[in-house]
């Protein structure tokens, strides 16, 4: 399988949506859309131990696919673990995040309206990472072919968690040599980004011996490794590397793993599925954790 996140591309964003929402309703037969690999829940208390989750669906056409983690849920909550108020993203101006809020959402042809969670430069290029209600979005500022291209996890329940930590996106692009002109010269990568509540201090991600700490704001979180413009993803690139996450103390409170089970699941205080399989009996699921 390739967990190559999605290459900018030229593809008309309303065709990229219909064509996603067909290979979704295929694969999935209408579950999310978002993409999931395993988190485990550090701590030992016996009663709070649960399992993991993932639900995998196809990455957008002519792209690879983008794998996304998250942790497990070991007592429900209904407090905040997000700042009060609007994000807040120093630098950029009013006006400026409502248009990369607006650009990113009509690349990846969603109707919700996402806000803008993160916006970061660095050796890569410049990246933002957006939520609504329901979508995720993974956004490529000003690209070479493109200014605004998102690779995009939807049908989420962004208010909650399976744990204190959910990884919406882990994956990972090949540099840019050897294809399209245009591309020649940008860096290989590997990234990953999601969400975090107030007891997360620290979000590491590591791959053949590189290790980074993420950019944590905002309630979330983003980590991402460069690689020369001649790196390829290879097979078995989902099997490999680290995601952890640590509480101020530096006690590990999740952990990504590469093999999974969809057919765990996270509760709401009313007992409704908002995390995992859908189709399970809600009183066999774990508590999930409020992000809002």
């Amino acid at each position: 399988m390739n967990h190559a996140l999605p290459p900018t591309r030229d593809v008309p964003p309303h065709s990229r949506a219909r064509i996603r929402a067909r290979l979704e309703q295929e694969v999935t037969g209408g579950r999310r859309a978002v993409r999931f690999a395993p988190l485990i829940t550090a701590g030992v208390a016996v009663a709070a131990v649960v399992a993991l989750v993932a639900v995998v669906t196809p990455g957008q056409p002519a792209g690879g696919d983008d794998v996304a983690v998250q942790t497990t849920a070991a007592a429900a909550t209904t407090t905040s673990s997000r700042p009060a108020g609007p994000p807040v993203i120093p630098g950029l101006s009013p006006q400026r995040i409502a248009e990369i809020e607006r650009g990113c959402a009509d690349s990846a042809g969603v109707k919700s309206k996402p806000v803008l969670h993160q916006y970061l430069t660095d050796e890569i290029g410049t990246f933002a990472l957006l939520y609504s209600g329901s979508d995720m979005l993974s956004c490529t500022i000003d690209g070479p072919t493109m200014p605004y291209n998102s690779a995009m996890a939807g049908g989420l329940a962004v208010g909650w968690l399976p744990g204190e930590f959910s990884a919406d996106e882990v994956g990972a692009a090949s540099g840019g040599d050897g294809g399209k002109p245009e591309y020649a010269g940008r860096p290989g990568y590997e990234q990953a980004a999601g969400r975090v509540t107030s007891k997360v201090a620290r979000v590491t991600f590591g791959r053949d011996g590189h290790e980074v700490d993420a950019t944590i704001a905002n309630g979330t979180f983003v980590a991402r490794i460069p690689h020369p413009s001649d790196w390829q993803v290879t097979d078995g690139w989902d099997r490999q590397g680290s995601l952890r996450a640590y509480d101020a103390h530096g006690a590990l409170l999740g952990e990504w793993m590469a093999e999974w089970d969809r057919t765990k699941c996270w509760v709401d205080p009313d007992g409704v599925i908002v995390v995992g399989a859908r189709d399970r009996d809600p009183t066999t699921c774990a508590p999930a954790v409020a992000w809002e």
